[in-house]
Parts: structure tokens; sequence; C-alpha cells
């Protein structure tokens, strides 16, 4: 399964730099899921002389899971970085012979994310809203005739509370991702725009 190596050279980069800043830090870790309604590709058609229409047609909605961990630097500041694993899916019109009948094929594209977000909390008491932002990161395989971008950059709002020692997340982010970086053959794109709905449980007992 091919992955973009962009996206996974940034990765490590991202991880030897963690690995080298995190000495005296306090780190949380936890797992967070979500959803979101938007669609995952552009839907389009494509004319062709002679032939049927080259119809694509993106899903709506879907699901995200996947390991989070924060690095706290301050009581207020931190940074969080996501694993997310997140499959994109649409359908492609096919040509049946010999009576010509258009049918419909499924197409899974798996994507893993890997935002690195500046997160920022307003207050220090047992709610506390906060905002966050930063790049993010894409490693995509299975590509089904796509081409994922491999970067962009996101932001969002939430608030967290505390209940028997985990922390409780909900939230929502915003991602803005690059144009799809694609030759002519290409022709299945992803939405650049993306909002998503999370929810995250957090243990914050470890320090380095």
């Amino acid at each position: 399964m091919p992955f973009n190596s962009l996206a996974t050279s940034a990765m490590r980069i991202v991880v030897l730099l963690f690995a080298a800043s995190l000495y005296g830090q306090r780190i949380s870790v936890g797992v967070v899921a979500g959803g979101y309604a938007n669609s995952d590709f552009v839907s389009n058609i494509h004319l062709i002389p002679g032939v049927n229409p080259d119809i694509t047609i993106s899903e709506k909605g879907g699901y995200f899971v996947g390991p989070t961990v924060e690095v706290h630097l301050t009581r207020r500041l931190s940074v969080v970085t996501d694993a997310l694993y997140k499959p994109l899916h649409y359908k492609r019109s096919a040509t049946f012979f010999p009576d010509g009948s258009i049918g419909y094929a499924p197409a899974t594209v798996v994507t893993w994310q890997f935002p690195v977000l500046t997160k920022y909390r307003f207050t220090s008491g047992k709610l506390r809203p906060f905002l966050e932002g930063g790049p993010s990161f894409r490693s995509a395989g299975n590509l089904n005739q796509t081409n994922p971008s491999n970067h962009g950059v996101s932001a969002g709002l939430g608030i967290e509370g505390r209940w028997r020692g985990l922390s409780l997340a909900p939230s929502i982010r915003y991602t803005r991702w690059a144009k799809d970086r694609y030759p002519w053959s290409y022709d299945v794109q992803t939405r650049s725009d993306q909002v998503e709905l999370q929810f995250r449980v957090i243990w914050s007992g470890m320090r380095k």
C-alpha cells in the first residue's frame, strides 16, 4: 500500500522534535473519536462524447478515531498531536456491457491524519474553554484513482472538564487542506474544507 512520503517524513521530524523537547514536561495521553457530515470528495460529472458520462458521487458523513498525546508547556498552554484513522468514501459510475447500463462501484481511500496543534486554555478551573490551531499532515493509501494532498491547517475550539481523574473534551475543528497533487489521470478530488465534531478522553498522569 503506497503512502505519501512527504507526510511520513514530516511526522518523523515532529516525533524527533517532541522527543528532544519533552524532558521535564507533563504528558497526557488518551483517545479521540468523532464524526462529520460533509462529503469526502467533490462530486462531478465528466461528459465524454459517444459514451456514458463519467460520474463521481461522494459519500457524506464519516468517522475517525485514534490516539492523542498532549504536552503541557504551562498550566494553560500545550501542544497536542493526534494520529487519526479516517477512511474516505466515494462511488464512481461504471458501464456494463452488452446493454450499456450504468452502475456505481464504491471505493475507499484510507487516510491517517496527524494534526500538530498549539492549545490555549482560557481558565484553569473545572471547566476550561480552549482554542487550538496549527498544521495538519495526511498520509493516504489504497488510493483508488485519487491522490489526497498531504498538508493543511487546522483550527478548533472546545471545552474541557474533569471526571474521576479523566479529562473529557468535546470540540469542533475545521481543517483546510491544500489542493490535491494529481496529474490529469487523478480526476477524483478530495474536498478541501472539513468540519469535524470530536470527543476526547484523556488521562493526565505521566511526567517525563
